[in-house]
């Protein structure tokens, strides 16, 4: 369960502050699907990093799983980031000179034994198409594989949470609803809370729920 309430957030800006996110609360269940929308500027990916305690906020409250993230210190941050979210992004963010199984392995470096590491990680690669591609490097990938690669990455930790920000954004159109497909069946049948940030309709269109976000406020709020 993620619930955020009268979240502010601040960016230094020349000799003033820009205010990205203004007194800005919701919940978002276990198990939902969610997209979060709005122009550029308007605080998508600000809330992304709140959310993913990649970025600290200024004032307000934040709950994940019931544990308030505003009085965690950076290495309880780490651990949270790295055994329950879930991340993918628009460049992939992976390795790009290793290999597919090690890119998936990586959340498990520290918690893991290798032979666990391998049985873990090659599990989600089976769930994401991608079993025959195991020993390739990244490099080698298309867009549409590399991206198969970070869900799997997202899964491996066993995270009930992922946080896709623009995910199909480097894709093309075809590629990008197998993407948004995979995310969608993860969801339904793993009951893994999808928050996808975007700016485009028929990637929200996914969503059970959309969000959509207007100069750091939430202007919008309905479940589909």
């Amino acid at each position: 369960m993620i619930r955020i309430e009268n979240i502010n957030k601040f960016y230094k800006l020349g000799k003033g502050r820009f205010h990205a996110l203004k007194d800005v609360s919701l919940e978002i269940g276990d198990g939902e699907f969610v997209s979060v929308e709005g122009r550029s500027g308007a605080g998508k990916t600000t809330l992304l990093h709140i959310l993913g305690c990649l970025d600290s906020f200024d004032s307000g409250t934040y709950l994940l799983n019931g544990k308030s993230v505003g009085k965690m210190g950076d290495r309880q941050l780490a651990a949270v980031r790295n055994r329950e979210i879930g991340f993918v992004m628009q460049d992939f963010a992976l390795v790009a000179q290793e290999d597919v199984l090690f890119n998936v392995m990586l959340p498990l470096y520290f918690s893991q034994t290798k032979h666990r590491m391998k049985d873990l990680a090659a599990e989600k690669l089976e769930r994401v198409g991608l079993s025959d591609q195991i020993g390739k490097k990244v490099s080698q990938l298309s867009g549409g594989q590399k991206q198969r690669v970070a869900i799997a990455r997202a899964l491996v930790a066993g995270s009930g949470i992922i946080l896709a920000d623009e995910p199909t954004g480097a894709l093309d159109s075809g590629t990008g609803r197998e993407v948004m497909e995979l995310l969608r069946g993860i969801n339904r049948e793993q009951g893994t809370t999808v928050v996808v940030i975007t700016h485009d309709a028929e990637v929200a269109s996914y969503a059970g729920r959309r969000i959509v976000l207007a100069d750091g406020v939430v202007e919008y709020d309905e479940s589909a």
